[in-house]
């Protein structure tokens, strides 16, 4: 009985240590323990000013104390989350050895979902275990990425002589915290990356990350539950970067790994955009990339979204229709016109008589043998006519064609000959389509006029029906805007109606649904908040 009580005053001391201490300003704290001329007396008065590490009694430090896992976390997320957000972790998280008993469980949840801390293996955390030199590196390194601090190298690097020792997971992390000032070796040069933290060293190590590790001006990086959902997000002005829309390369049907799209275009944020099909590639919305339209797909239109960018940049979210009417001047002063000729799409079958224009974002070719072909150059002047043949598309022009010729075909193709001119009409139909430089058929709205929009019926509206998409939890990509023009990217595994919710909480006036399942992937800077997938992409927004 008397172990039992004292394993319970300890509990109850580390506690009201580490949860429930009211912060102490430097000018209040004296610890006996930490002389005047310690090395490490400004960085722990530093910290303890800010409430993120406290003393362990009134009058004492203890220094040389070994810091714990649970401890570290806990000053983690003392610097990062607000009282609010820490009422968002209590529950049982995935460690057997932290259940809602242990004092720090709601700050290991929040850091394990974070993706700031992994375990030990065997669903153990081992929180009251003293945290070694390296995994404290790791941890701060992980603990950048989930909060958007930069550490920038500002020091050489340096060949720590037992380096050797240092574990395969931790080197890196530990290469980055010396190049960023943070932590540094002995007088002889070691590292000693498997000794344990004092709490002297702990806070030292602590305070310099928060001093030279400064967040990134120009965005914000959000990971943590909101409203019960956990979510990984950026927020940045909408004029501080570029938006580009890429094509898996630059191709309307190509595919193209996340990664690869980041590294060839240098963007600085990117994510995941239109949904595609997956055995063809074919975009299952209309695109429009630097002002011209390279696909349409208006089975839904105008019930299906597009995330929209006008030539300032501005993004907005419409709704509206797309058509092609081309018109062929015959020779006897008479005109012969197709109507609703749609843009660069793969015929349905060898029977298909859709009228396709196709341009250069199809590739060079149309890849099949049209019945009828005609070569265009880009004022529309009739260059060549082919028939059940296969046929280049020029650089700058088009090729009008169709797979099949219908029952009542008209004499379009029969008059079409070299030297003939062709008017290409194309009409949007819907909000605001005047200026429109890039456009992505996604889908469906979430949130309109700052609340929440629509639910099943409008899902289907806008052509979703997969229970995947419109009911169940899955990992979703979303857009929104605010008021100010500032986007916000967000991903989480939920359901499109508590996304809604999230984005809304977030204060988006409007906010739309990209891809996600096993396309969802989002950049940011050199970290990936998502991904990066494994899946080819066919669409990808970036910024630059």
């Amino acid at each position: 009985m008397k172990r039992k009580k004292l394993r319970l005053l300890s509990a109850l001391l580390v506690l009201a240590l580490f949860v429930t201490a009211l912060p102490q300003s430097a000018a209040a704290a004296s610890f006996t323990d930490v002389p005047e001329n310690a090395w490490y007396k400004d960085y722990v008065y530093d910290l303890v000013g800010q409430g993120i590490i406290h003393g362990t009694s009134e009058t004492t430090f203890s220094p040389d104390g070994k810091l714990s896992r649970a401890q570290l976390v806990t000053m983690m997320a003392q610097s990062a989350l607000s009282a609010e957000d820490l009422k968002q972790y209590t529950f049982q998280g995935d460690f057997k050895d932290v259940t809602t008993s242990h004092w720090a469980y709601r700050y290991i949840n929040w850091a394990y979902e974070a993706g700031i801390v992994s375990g030990v293996g065997n669903s153990l955390f081992k929180p009251d275990s003293p945290v070694s030199r390296q995994d404290m590196a790791v941890m701060l390194v992980n603990f950048s990425k989930a909060t958007g601090r930069q550490m920038t190298a500002i020091r050489d690097a340096v060949s720590f002589t037992d380096s050797g020792k240092i574990a395969g997971y931790a080197a890196n992390s530990v290469r980055i915290c010396q190049r960023a000032g943070v932590l540094s070796g002995d007088t002889e040069g070691t590292f000693r990356p498997k000794s344990t933290a004092s709490r002297a060293e702990a806070a030292t190590m602590y305070s310099n990350f928060l001093k030279r590790c400064n967040f990134h001006p120009d965005y914000k990086i959000t990971r943590k539950r909101i409203l019960g959902t956990a979510v990984r997000a950026v927020e940045f002005s909408g004029s501080t970067y570029s938006p580009q829309l890429v094509l898996g390369h630059d191709r309307v049907t190509g595919s193209e790994s996340a990664a690869s799209v980041v590294e060839r275009t240098g963007a600085k944020i990117a994510v995941n955009a239109a949904f595609f099909d997956l055995d063809s590639y074919v975009p299952l919305g209309t695109l429009i990339k630097d002002g011209r339209v390279v696909t349409v797909f208006d089975q839904y239109a105008p019930a299906r979204s597009a995330l929209v960018v006008d030539s300032a940049g501005k993004l907005s979210i419409r709704n509206f229709s797309t058509s092609h009417t081309v018109t062929l001047h015959k020779d006897d002063g008479t005109d012969s016109v197709l109507n609703n000729v749609t843009v660069n799409r793969w015929p349905s079958s060898a029977t298909d008589a859709t009228r396709i224009l196709y341009t250069r974002d199809w590739g060079t070719s149309l890849g099949f043998p049209a019945r009828d072909a005609v070569i265009l150059d880009e004022n529309g002047l009739v260059t060549y006519v082919t028939h059940y043949a296969d046929a280049e598309i020029p650089e700058h022009g088009y090729v009008l064609a169709q797979r099949s010729r219908r029952t009542y075909e008209g004499d379009f193709f029969d008059s079409c000959k070299v030297g003939t001119v062709l008017d290409i009409e194309r009409r949007f139909e819907g909000d605001n389509t005047e200026d429109m430089m890039i456009s992505i058929g996604a889908g469906p709205r979430l949130v309109k006029d700052g609340v929440v929009y629509g639910g099943i019926d409008t899902y289907r509206a806008e052509g979703y029906t997969d229970p995947n998409i419109t009911t169940y939890s899955a990992v979703r990509m979303c857009l929104g805007i605010k008021a100010d023009g500032s986007i916000v990217i967000v991903s989480s595994y939920t359901t499109l109606q508590q996304l809604s919710k999230v984005m809304v909480s977030l204060g988006c006036t409007d906010a739309i649904n990209l891809d996600g399942g096993g396309s969802a992937n989002l950049y940011v800077n050199g970290y990936w908040l998502r991904g990066p997938q494994g899946r080819p992409l066919n669409t990808i927004l970036i910024f630059k």
